[in-house]
């Protein structure tokens, strides 16, 4: 099991931790720093140094099924439950209270195509 080492604020005044890859949700570029990402979880937030495109390039390059969806905005594909395509927002659970972030027009066709792939791939 993958795991990347975090802050749970964005000074690491709380120290380190080890945070399971299979965990992350999605993780966006925080607005205050673009040197620095936001990690989400089901129920917290995470910080780590590096940019957006870093932490992509490198998690893609180790096998795991992260996009980016738009400017600020990374998904684990597999966490994805479902699509608004008319508001472009990617849902991590089954209802609209879940979590979720945004999509570009351009890239949510990406996202749905993963969510079909991985529907026929469970049919007997």
């Amino acid at each position: 099991m993958r795991r990347l080492t975090v802050s749970r604020d964005s000074e690491g005044k709380t120290g380190l931790i080890e945070l399971p890859v299979e965990d992350i949700l999605f993780f966006e570029s925080n607005s205050r720093n673009k040197d620095m990402i936001i990690l989400h979880t089901w129920d917290e937030l995470f910080y780590a140094p590096g940019t957006l495109r870093y932490w992509l390039e490198a998690l893609k390059s180790s096998g795991e099924d992260f996009e980016m969806v738009d400017r600020v905005n990374v998904v684990h594909l597999s966490k994805v439950h479902h699509v608004d395509r008319i508001f472009r927002i990617a849902y991590f659970g089954e209802s609209k209270s879940s979590k979720q972030c945004t999509l570009s027009i351009s890239n949510v066709s990406k996202v749905l195509q993963h969510l079909a792939s991985n529907k026929n791939n469970l049919q007997p």
